[in-house]
């Protein structure tokens, strides 16, 4: 079963430049093929920039995550791997 794991806030100006920006950060994994998972927040449906939490697909984002939200909320992009987390 598949989780999410290495979850980064991460401003850019399409999906493929947030994508670029969050494999350089080279987090490690455990999964030899995680599923990189990339949402822009303004395009997730029942996203609220005011309040408190959200989910954003696989993972709830809270108020800490939030704050680093609206910072730019126009740029900003939730990213994660999903894995396998059982894997050796």
């Amino acid at each position: 079963m598949r989780h999410p794991t290495n979850t980064h806030i991460i401003f850019a100006d399409s999906a493929e430049e947030a994508r670029a920006q969050y494999q350089a950060i080279q987090r490690p994994t455990r999964d030899p093929h995680p599923v990189l998972e990339c949402f822009k927040v303004l395009d997730v449906e029942d996203f609220d920039i005011n309040a408190s939490f959200n989910f954003v697909g696989e993972i709830s984002v809270g108020p800490q995550v939030m704050d680093i939200i609206r910072q730019d909320p126009e740029r900003a992009y939730v990213l994660y791997y999903m894995e396998d987390v059982h894997v050796a």
